[in-house]
This record gives C-alpha cells, sequence and structure tokens, in this order.
C-alpha cells in the first residue's frame, strides 16, 4: 500500500494537493496518507516530501520500512543534511520534470523517476471571445508575486491595449503587493485572497491567463505547470514567459514568450486560440489526469 506522509495542517497546500491529495484520486482504496510516520507499517510504501525531518527518517528505518523521497523543488542548498540522507536511504527518488531529475542526478548520484503534477480542476468548455474591456487574471504564491517585474508586465499589456483589468489572487496579499502600491492605485491590478474557489471562478471570469517569470532565477526553472494546466484545465488561453522546462511541453497549446507578442497573436486569431485549448485539454486529459498520475505512483512498487 502507497502511504503519503502529509502532516496535520499541511494537507490544503499546493504540492500536498498536486502530490498526494488528487493522485489519491485516481488510486487504490487501500492506499491514502498518514499524519505521522509512526502510523506506517512495514506493508506500506510511504511517500515523504520536502517537511522531512531527521526524525522521520530514523523512525522509518527502525520500523523497517521502506519509503520514497519525492523532490518538486531545487531546495538542497536549504534542506542540506535531512535532504542528503533521505536521498542516500531512500527507495526511490521521485519528482516533477527532466531538469529536476538532472538536478538531484548532478547532486546526489542518483536517478530519480519523473512523475508529473495531475490536474485539480474540473475541464470547461474552451471559451475566447474578449470585448473592449481585456480581462487578465494571475494566481499563485506570495513570493511567486513579487519575485517579477509588475512594471515590465503592465508596460507589455498597455502597449497593446490600455483598456484592461488583471485580477490577481494570492495568499495575503496585503504582504505581496507591497512593492506594487503605485499600480494597485491606478486600478489596473485588483488583488483578492486565495482559496481554491476564488482562482477557480477568477479563471472562469477571465480572457486570458498570465504567467510572468522572474529573470536570472535558476529555482523557477524546476517549477511544475501546475499554474499553466490550471487555465487550460478551466478552457482558458494562458501567456507564459519561457523559462521552466516543464512548459515547453505545453508549446503548442499555450503562447510562450513576451507578454504583449502573445496578446498580438491572441487578439488577431480567436479561433486558433479555441483550437490550441482544445488541444491543450486533450493532452492534459492524456497525461496530468488523477487517473494517470495515480497509476503512474501505483507502479512506483514495482521500482523499490
Amino acid at each position: 500500500m502507497i502511504k503519503f506522509f502529509v502532516p496535520k495542517g499541511k494537507f490544503d497546500r499546493a504540492s500536498c494537493r498536486f502530490r498526494a491529495g488528487i493522485p489519491l484520486k485516481g488510486m487504490r482504496k487501500e492506499d491514502g496518507y498518514i499524519s505521522e510516520t509512526s502510523m506506517a507499517t512495514k506493508d506500506d510504501l510511504v511517500v515523504l516530501a520536502k517537511k522531512v525531518n531527521l526524525f522521520d527518517l530514523d523512525n522509518l528505518k527502525a520500523k523497517g520500512v521502506k519509503f520514497i523521497f519525492d523532490i518538486c523543488d531545487d531546495k538542497f542548498g536549504q534542506h542540506g543534511e535531512v535532504w542528503f540522507r533521505a536521498c542516500k536511504e531512500a527507495n526511490l527518488i521521485t519528482t516533477t520534470c527532466e531538469l529536476l531529475k538532472n538536478r538531484i542526478k548532478e547532486t546526489t548520484g542518483k536517478t530519480a523517476h519523473i512523475i508529473p503534477d495531475p490536474t485539480e480542476r474540473e475541464r470547461g468548455e474552451p471559451i475566447f471571445n474578449p470585448g473592449d474591456h481585456l480581462n487578465l487574471c494571475w494566481y499563485g504564491g506570495r513570493k511567486s508575486f513579487s519575485l517579477f517585474n509588475w512594471d515590465e508586465v503592465i508596460s507589455d499589456i498597455e502597449s497593446v491595449t490600455k483598456n484592461y483589468t488583471i485580477h490577481a489572487v494570492t495568499a495575503k496579499p496585503e504582504k505581496a503587493s507591497k512593492r506594487i502600491h503605485h499600480i494597485l492605485n491606478t486600478k489596473k491590478i485588483i488583488m483578492y485572497d486565495w482559496s481554491f474557489e476564488k482562482q477557480g471562478q477568477m479563471v472562469k471570469d477571465c480572457d486570458i491567463v498570465l504567467i510572468p517569470l522572474p529573470k536570472g532565477m535558476p529555482l523557477v526553472k524546476v517549477k511544475s505547470p501546475n499554474r499553466l494546466v490550471d487555465g487550460l484545465q478551466q478552457g482558458r488561453f494562458v501567456i507564459a514567459h519561457k523559462g521552466i522546462e516543464s512548459y515547453e511541453q505545453f508549446k503548442d497549446f499555450v503562447c510562450l514568450g513576451d507578454i504583449k507578442d502573445g496578446l498580438k497573436w491572441a487578439l488577431n486569431n480567436k479561433e486558433e486560440v479555441i483550437e490550441k485549448i482544445k488541444r491543450g485539454q486533450q493532452y492534459i486529459e492524456q497525461y496530468h489526469s488523477a487517473e494517470e498520475i495515480g497509476r503512474r505512483w501505483i507502479e512506483t512498487e514495482n521500482l523499490v
């Protein structure tokens, strides 16, 4: 049986939803999660994520329980001793993309097995029929909101249209927006406190999802495509900067590159936008559904 280790109070976090909660919907009844490593038995294959600590490693070793160490970010420098020991003792290392797999190999000498993130949304009707006022949206973590240059994003948008609003949802928006009060005062960006439901509704109400990226930050390159998948799955076109390796698999379904070029192309090719969204949703169903990702987690039993 596969048991995801998710400490109490952490299950609503994005990393836990994508790496445990959603895959479990496509897995067997006997699979599940544990909130303490002391709950594991010898019949279990435990999946540990970035919150692993030395106590948990000692606990599993003492009980003779096999475990997978699941790595979704390049935080070896931050977690040091614990991560290196987890990689050394793990029966299998899993990760989200090829670039992170290479990073793990360079750092630990061990080969990781790739399991992508699943979609957590129901498929929405592909829609692209913007009016005179363009409704754009952004969603993500508070740190992500603060990392890239919003002034450059605004400049790109306004080179195409002055009639727009960006609806942005993130945790603790009052902290995330500290450096952009001059933009907030123009009412071009409206901030919302994050919830799963709010993000979903905001995407449904928008014309285009924007995913700008900060420049020159290596950690960004190994991110999962879950934000891009979220927009496509709900039937909306996505324009994202280049720079994330996992985004490249979606290059035929979204616009990867400059924001201004993506906006110009989309507004002048409405029928093609709809077709891209439809094909993107088909790709998601094939490779990122809960059933497909759940199946891939079950297959790890044959790899340990």
